[in-house]
Parts: C-alpha cells; structure tokens; sequence
C-alpha cells in the first residue's frame, strides 16, 4: 500500500525518513536540560514584556491538569515543563511564548508569564505550532477520501509533496502490581506519508 502511494523511487525516501525518526527519538532521551531551560526562561521573559492579558491568546478557557495523584509520567510531549516555541493561532504569528502540548486531550496548552495559570488554545484556531526544534501542524480528517487519520496535529518529520508525519497519543495504562492499581501514562506513536491527495499510517 505504501508504495501505491509514493510511486516508484520513493521507498528510498521514507526508510531514510524513518532511520532519521528512530535517530531523532533516540537522540531526545540525551537532550541539554540547562539549555533548554536558559532557552525558555529568556523567552519567557520576553514574552511577558511583548504580551498583554487582552492578547488573542488568552480568549480560551483555563487549562485544568486532570491528573490522578500517583500516576507515572505525565501527559505532555517530551516535557511537563513549558518549552518555548512559535504559533500559528487566529491568523496572527507568535513567537517565543512558552507552550506544553498534552497528548492525551490532544491539546495545546500556553502557560501565563510569571503565574502557575494556563491557558487551552482553541485547536480549530492554531494552524501549526513548534516545540524546539519540533514542527506541528493541525490535519482535518477527510471524510470523502475515507482516511484513516484522525483530526488532530502531526509532527511534521520530513516536508515536502510527499511527507512523513507522525501521530502522538498518550493514554493511562491501568496495571495491578501486588494487589495495588497502578496507573502509568503510555505514549503511542504512529507514522503517516501525506501526498497531495491522500494520508496513509505507515504499517
């Protein structure tokens, strides 16, 4: 099925997308902490001198962490802490703001300068948005075409007319260790080519 959809020469393409997929989640469990925190500190700073409380930002309801105590992990990508990034959101471009993304509401989560109060975008109204060095955008589901992909934003892994997204979802995984229930977040990975008609999961 995948090389209907690529034509021929492009399986060259994907399986170098996908060694460069592998290479990447591999490399982010050696990530520089302090300079990821110094990066988001300096934009946050930035970005509570530059936006105001009556921004287009903050027209959306209070983010609201539903967690249960004790769980293992968290919902968010990568990090439970803000990471500093750009958003496409009401037809306006930001730069900078510091951004969490939870994948188990498939939300996108903006964090208020200087408070513990967050802010939960409206998905229909962001176009894409970034986490470091990670693209997303926001995908509609096509119903005519019968895709199997979800509404819903995709890290953009390799652009192009025919790209490698990939789909990120967490879950609570209920497990009973010595008579005790366990809950533990599990995060599910699912990779899709795009062309200009059709978006296909990589099997």
């Amino acid at each position: 099925m995948l090389s209907k959809l690529l034509g021929q020469g492009a399986g060259g393409l994907v399986l170098l997308a996908l060694t460069a997929y592998q290479a990447a989640a591999q490399g982010r469990v050696g990530a520089d902490s302090l300079a990821v925190a110094t990066a988001v500190a300096a934009a946050t700073q930035q970005y509570a001198q530059e936006v105001q409380p009556e921004s287009v930002l903050f027209n959306g309801p209070e983010y609201v962490n539903r967690t249960l105590a004790g769980t293992i992990g968290h919902p968010f990508f990568e990090s439970a802490e803000p990471q500093a990034g750009d958003l496409a959101y009401r037809s306006a471009h930001f730069q900078g703001v510091p951004l969490r993304y939870d994948l188990a509401l498939d939300q996108v989560v903006l964090s208020y300068p200087g408070q513990a109060a967050a802010v939960q975008l409206v998905p229909e109204k962001i176009a894409a948005f970034s986490l470091g060095s990670h693209q997303f955008v926001r995908l509609l589901a096509d119903s005519a075409t019968k895709s199997a992909a979800p509404t819903g934003f995709y890290e953009v892994l390799l652009p192009g007319p025919v790209s490698l997204l990939a789909r990120y979802t967490k879950r609570v995984a209920q497990t009973t260790v010595q008579q005790n229930l366990r809950l533990e977040f599990r995060q599910t990975d699912q990779l899709y080519v795009r062309t200009p008609s059709t978006l296909a999961p990589v099997d």
